[in-house]
């Protein structure tokens, strides 16, 4: 955070300055660190049990319709960690979904481990065919804060600027930008932990070729585009910009195979992704490093 601020413009530094996080960084220390700079936060916090309680002491009067979300509604608890500012208060949204006991027609998965049923209550983390008979199922969030939230309207509009913290995070830095530096490349399946990117680095005249999986199915076509402007069309674009969900399943998300045989590293990928063939091509024509 300190080196964050370092880096805002002079005219930045002088007004107000806010920091949102998401709960990996759920920690007293950064709060106190914010609030010895003056800084307003808004933190994710951990699905803790003490949390979850708190929700018993809510009734529906709490809640306020969310801002652009339908079916999410926020509300506030008083809870303040140990050690962190006296003014924090605990933020929280639900979300209502639809669950169907017919796998994959609902918004809740079957699977324990699905990221969406870790936001269920305790209470509610049952089979699908039970959660289909409950009167109504949500996914929570919890947000802790030391931002005005005295009000319902308040606390709403709180957790819309919170929402969109990631916002940046979906659209990359534009195609020129990324040219002198290719983004590393990890691999799902094969060698677990193989950062294709660094090892292209390291020894670039002996990665092969990528070679095509003769048993993986090809992805879906990709239907992007550039612009005579520069800019990006297509499915996945918005604004001239990849997003990187896009991005994540055309070039990271690749179930691929890393062979050291011969001296030489070949990597065995299924067809259709030429998205990852080229900046694979393009990370092999920069210059090693020792």
């Amino acid at each position: 955070m300190r080196r964050a601020l370092a880096a805002l413009p002079a005219a930045a530094r002088g007004g107000r300055i806010r920091l949102r996080a998401d709960a990996g960084y759920f920690a007293g220390q950064l709060a106190r660190a914010a609030l010895f700079a003056e800084v307003e936060f808004a933190i994710g916090a951990r699905r803790i049990a003490p949390l979850w309680r708190l929700l018993d002491g809510l009734t529906e009067a709490d809640w306020t319709d969310a801002i652009d979300m339908p079916g999410a509604q926020v509300a506030v608890a008083d809870y303040c960690p140990n050690w962190w500012p006296a003014s924090t208060r605990l933020l929280i949204r639900r979300v209502r979904l639809d669950v169907s006991a017919e796998p994959g027609a609902g918004q809740a998965s079957a699977d324990p481990r699905a990221r969406r049923r870790r936001t269920l209550h305790p209470d509610q983390r049952a089979p699908l065919d039970e959660l289909a008979e409950a009167d109504a199922v949500y996914g929570y969030s919890f947000v802790v804060t030391n931002l005005d939230v005295t009000t319902g309207e308040q606390a709403a509009e709180v957790e819309h600027w919170y929402r969109h913290r990631t916002q940046i995070e979906k659209h990359p830095r534009r195609q020129t930008r990324r040219r002198a530096a290719p983004p590393p490349v990890g691999l799902s399946r094969g060698q677990p932990g193989v950062d294709v990117g660094c090892a292209a680095r390291r020894q670039p005249h002996r990665l092969a070729t990528p070679a095509h999986h003769p048993h993986r199915s090809p992805p879906a076509p990709l239907t992007t585009r550039t612009a005579p402007d520069g800019s990006l069309l297509g499915h996945g674009i918005r604004d001239g910009q990849a997003m990187i969900a896009t991005l994540r399943h055309r070039l990271i998300r690749v179930p691929a195979r890393l062979v050291h045989h011969a001296g030489t590293l070949t990597l065995r990928l299924p067809p259709g992704y030429e998205l990852l063939a080229e900046v694979l091509t393009r990370i092999r024509a920069l210059p090693a490093t020792p």
